[in-house]
């Protein structure tokens, strides 16, 4: 990971609305309007969040279409677990992705089918 990507990644995990944002997709897949009302802030600056965050591969989206047609986009957050490293020689930031217990259940029914 370059400098440029760690301080990146450690800006963004400073920013408290972003932090929000991650909270709350982790609950459930939301829209920028949803976050903007659950999240006390602006549909402008959930956009700021989302596409850093999405950046990072801290929030996943996906593109949902209503009744009219009409395209909007979903984020989500995967469980993740980040370890921020500081030694003499340097400093690292990883990212462990937890599988949700759904994926993991349809793997193993895919194994066992397999077999």
């Amino acid at each position: 990971m370059t400098d440029e990507e760690l301080s990146g990644i450690l800006n963004i995990l400073s920013d408290e609305h972003a932090r929000n944002i991650l909270q709350e997709t982790m609950k459930r897949p939301m829209s920028a309007d949803e976050l903007s009302e659950i999240c006390n802030i602006s549909t402008q600056t959930v956009y700021r969040r989302t596409d850093k965050l999405s950046s990072y591969g801290l929030l996943d989206t996906e593109m949902e279409y209503d009744e009219d047609g009409h395209h909007f986009q979903i984020y989500t957050a995967d469980p993740a677990q980040i370890v921020i490293g500081i030694s003499e020689e340097d400093a690292n930031v990883t990212i462990s992705k937890r599988e949700r217990m759904s994926d993991r259940f349809s793997e193993f029914i895919n194994q066992v089918r397999d077999q």
